[in-house]
């Protein structure tokens, strides 16, 4: 793994974390900081597939503007703290990007127990690519998206030193 991958990869971790510790108790948080810090195991091939499908099925209703059917991919439990109408907003004010995007892909994804992180690539109808974490919870075999966020990817610059 390159370097600018890991610092990627390390970067959507600390997004993610950051993301979901509004969302969860500390205990989670807590558990997620832990666990984002230790190599994780990869997903298997039905869990990609299962979780891919997921997270496109939400995507085309972002790009068809159907609100409700995009809600209805989210987990119960960020249904039950968010409603229809703070989800459109939280969308329309910061990832308006998804309700124009021009493709998107799915990459790796990571499993810790029910609870899966996936790397999402979207670019928007200008051409801006998105780089994004999505979290998923797997229960009873139901999918649900728990958070979603954009990740900056970081450039390394070089040190500079100072003129003296």
């Amino acid at each position: 793994m390159s370097k600018a991958t890991i610092t990627a990869t390390t970067a959507l971790a600390v997004a993610l974390t950051l993301l979901l510790s509004g969302c969860s108790t500390s205990n989670t948080t807590e558990r997620a900081t832990q666990e984002s810090a230790a190599p994780q195991p990869s997903c298997s091939q039905t869990e990609i597939d299962g979780g891919s499908a997921w997270i496109k099925g939400q995507l085309a209703a972002f790009s068809k503007q159907d609100f409700e059917s995009a809600y209805g991919f989210a987990t119960e439990s960020f249904r039950s703290n968010r409603s229809l109408e703070e989800f459109i907003s939280i969308i329309s004010s910061g990832y308006g990007f998804l309700l124009n995007s021009r493709t998107y892909s799915v990459g790796n994804c990571i499993k810790e127990g029910d609870n899966f992180l996936f790397d999402v690539q979207v670019t928007a109808e200008s051409g801006t690519q998105y780089p994004m974490m999505y979290a998923l919870a797997k229960t009873e075999e139901i999918w649900g998206i728990n958070a979603a966020t954009v990740v900056a990817e970081q450039v390394e610059q070089e040190p500079t030193t100072p003129i003296v």
